[in-house]
Parts: C-alpha cells; structure tokens; sequence
C-alpha cells in the first residue's frame, strides 16, 4: 500500500511539470509590443526637438512682442501727458474767453450809455439849448465836455473792436485746441487699442507654446511609461519562467529519486521475502538499511532544492544589481543633460536696481497729489507716494524683474508686486485691471494694468521697499514735468 501511494504521487508529480511547462509560451506578443512603443517614442522625441526649436523662435517672437509693448506704452502715457496739457490750455482759453466777454459788456454798456445821450443831444436844436433851466454857462461846459469826450468815445470804439477782435480769436483757439484734444483722445484710444492687441497675440503665442510643449512632453511620458512597464513585464514573465523550469527540475529529480527508491524498496522486499527464512535479525537489518537509504534519499533532494534555490536567489541579486546599475546609468544620462541644457541656456543677468538712482520712469503719467509720509485722509501717514492719473491712463513697470504678487489684497485694491534685484520690490495698487501673472518676468517699460474709468480720480498708489522696509521712491524716480502738490 505504501509503495503503491509513493508511485501515485511521483505520478502526479510528473504530470503536473509537464503540463506547466507545455502552457508556458514565450511572450512574443509583449516583445514585439515593445518593439512598437520605442519606435513611438523616438518618433515623439524628435517631435518634442521639433516643437523646442518651434518654442525658441515663439520666445523670439514674445521678446519682440514685450519690446513693441514697451513703445507702445511709451507712446500711450506721451499721449495722456499732451492730452493733460491740451485740457489745462483749454481751461486757461476758457477763463480768458470768459473774461474777455465779461469785460467786453461792460464797456458795451458804457458805451451804449454815451452814446444814447450823444445821440439825444444831437436830435435837439441849437435854439432849443437856449431854453434850457440852466445857466449860459453850465451849457456852455456841457458842449465842451461832450466835444472832449467824443475823441475817447472814438477811441473806446477801436479798443471795443480790438477786444471783440481778441475774443473772437479766443473762441477760435478754443475750437482749434478742441480738435487737438480730440485728435489727441482718439490717437490715445487707439494706442489703447494697439497695446490691448499685442498683449492678447503674446498671451496667445505664450499659451500655444505652452500647450503644444505639455501635450508633447505628457505623451512622451506615456510612451516611456508603457515602454518601461513592458521591459519590466517581460523581464518577470523571463524570471517565472526560469522559476518554472527550476521547479520542475527539482521536482523531476525528486520524482527520479522517488523511483530509484521504489525500486530499491521493492528489490529489498523481493529480496526479503525470498530470504524470509533467514533469520529475523537479518530482516530487521536490512529494514534498517532501507530505511537509511531512504533518509538519505530525502537529504539528498533536499540539498539539490536548497542548491536550486540558492542559484535562483544569486540571480535574482544579480539581475537586480544589473537593473540598479542600468538605472544609475539612467540617471546620470538625465542629470548630464539636465547640466548641458543648463549650460546651454542663456544666463539672465540681473541689473543692479541701486544704479537706477533717480533714472526710474513713473509708472503712470499724473500729478503726485499724496507724498511719502504725509497723512491720508484717515490720518494715516503713507509708505508711498500717491500719483492722480488721467481715467483709463496705462501703467508700467519702472525697472526689470519678476511679478511675485498679482491680485486682489485687502485695503489695496488689485495689487501687483514686482520683485527686482539687491532686494528691492515694487508695489503698485489703485489698478482697474492688472496684465500679468505671477513668475512672469518683466522689462522696464513694460505695461503691466489700466487705470478705471468709472473712478472720478482715478489715484495709483506706488511703494518702493528694500528688505521689506519701505523707502521714499520719489528720489529713485526720474524727473518728472507735473509737480507734486504741497
């Protein structure tokens, strides 16, 4: 019964390394699916080249985009100053017009009234003046006084004309200098017009390049993702595999093994009972040895599974150190490259705020109405000075650096922090519309927001500060033609 159950489970043993190692089948599927996504993958790298060339020549585009800006917010804040000066000169026409005018009544009224007794006492006879209440002689005064004052009435005529004159000349500049400021608003408007466009196509050029270079970058990443996964997929269907074929070795030689010991048992059974009249110590003996035999039988497949095991594991370690190198090789590859494309990059290099000294433009054209350290009306003293602009009136960055605030911020509005070298910062507040965002860099010059034109007056708030403590910026700005009240 004993051997018959040895013999069955050899049996089983056998079969079920046969069938495993029938099913395994090589993985040519995985292979050649690999093979495909590399092919994709160097396909999408040279795309990914193509679209960086793409992207550096959109970065030109961009800076000579940011350059027309820069001009064109020049000549939009040139444009608010000459509107400024055609409306106080407008004024001024104004008050002279009205003055003039009012002047012009009054000596029409004397005038009338000269007149109108001038032109009684010529409708009256000379006889009639002898009838007159009065004496000889105050009508004798009275001729001479009227024939004194008919010269100065002649001359107040011509002063008269040369008044209406002027007048007439002033309402004429006030129409000519009418047609300047609306010329003038609409040049303005259409400056306003010009930079709105040229943010928009950078915004545009700077978002396509943006999107394009993601998408291609995303799908390289899953293209390499898929890819890795595959090798890793291959090289554990290679490890099962061995896996299998070990086990099965192990389990052939044990079944070998089992049988030369079935054999061996049923020789000793066959040649126990043939000497069955032997002696019963030698029975037992030769049971003794059987059982030996066996034992060592066992020690044996035992040692021959812990061999196999062992190999198995020394090439597991092996293949593992091969991968930990392959992926410090890869490593060092990306870190090279990293190092290259940043030895290639161009260096930004960053201007000395602290030489801009009195060289600073101001950020918006107006008339500095709060200055540095005078209270509000709150009676709060200000960081900063407060500049009284005209209403849509376009602001710029005074110097080059990075946004590093852009939004709303209580007490201020729409705040826009810009950050420069040596530890200087920009703080602009009071904008109806900011035109940037955090992390973009920024030229002197450039437009960064509009002023409101609901506002009655529109006030941009400007603060400087070095190392967080804020410092008088009117120093720092250069000169400028409006002056500052108080």
């Amino acid at each position: 019964m004993r051997r018959a159950n040895l013999l069955f489970a050899a049996t089983l043993m056998l079969g079920w390394a046969v069938t495993a190692s029938a099913q395994w089948q090589p993985p040519m599927d995985a292979g050649q699916r690999l093979k495909e996504l590399e092919g994709q993958l160097e396909h999408s790298r040279s795309i990914h080249a193509e679209i960086k060339q793409k992207a550096e020549t959109l970065a030109a585009e961009t800076a000579r985009l940011r350059s027309d800006m820069v001009k064109a917010a020049r000549a939009a804040q040139e444009s608010e100053d000459l509107l400024s000066e055609l409306e106080v000169q407008l004024d001024d026409l104004r008050g002279r017009e009205i003055s003039r005018s009012e002047a012009l009544k009054r000596r029409s009224a004397q005038m009338v009234g000269v007149l109108t007794a001038l032109q009684r006492l010529a409708w009256r006879p000379t006889e009639a003046l002898l009838a007159q209440p009065q004496s000889p002689a105050d009508t004798v005064r009275s001729a001479i006084l009227l024939r004194a004052a008919v010269p100065q009435i002649e001359q107040s005529a011509r002063d008269l004309r040369v008044e209406i004159d002027n007048v007439t000349r002033l309402r004429g500049e006030i129409g000519d200098q009418r047609k300047r400021i609306a010329s003038t608003a609409q040049r303005l408007e259409q400056d306003h017009v010009h930079l709105k466009d040229m943010f928009d196509r950078k915004s545009q050029v700077q978002q396509a390049t943006e999107q394009e270079r993601r998408a291609a970058e995303l799908h390289m990443t899953e293209l390499a993702g898929q890819a890795e996964d595959l090798r890793d997929l291959l090289i554990r269907l290679e490890q099962e595999r061995e896996r299998r074929l070990a086990e099965a070795a192990a389990k052939a030689a044990a079944e070998k093994a089992a049988r030369e010991a079935e054999i061996q048992a049923r020789r000793i059974a066959q040649e126990a009972e043939a000497a069955a009249q032997r002696a019963a110590r030698d029975a037992e003996l030769a049971q003794q040895k059987a059982q030996a035999q066996a034992v060592a039988a066992a020690r044996e497949r035992e040692l021959a599974q812990a061999r196999l095991a062992r190999e198995a594991e020394l090439k597991a370690q092996a293949e593992a150190k091969e991968k930990e190198l392959a992926a410090q090789q890869a490593a060092h590859k990306v870190e090279t490259a990293a190092r290259e494309a940043a030895a290639t990059r161009p260096v930004r290099v960053e201007k000395p705020f602290s030489q801009a000294m009195g060289k600073l433009p101001y950020p918006a054209r107006g008339k500095v109405v709060l200055g540095y350290g005078q209270a509000n009306d709150v009676g709060h003293v200000t960081k900063g000075v407060t500049i009284r602009t005209r209403k849509l009136a376009q602001v710029i960055a005074p110097y080059d650096g990075q946004v590093v605030f852009a939004g709303p911020f209580r007490g201020y509005g729409l705040l826009l922090i810009i950050e420069h070298s040596e530890g200087y910062h920009t703080l602009l507040a009071g904008m109806a519309e900011v035109d940037c965002t955090v992390g973009q860099r920024l030229l002197a010059g450039e437009p960064v927001g509009v002023m409101g034109q609901d506002e009655t007056n529109p006030d941009l708030y400007v603060e400087l500060r070095h190392n967080g403590q804020p410092v008088n910026p009117l120093p720092w700005l250069t000169a400028h033609k409006s002056k500052a009240s108080g």
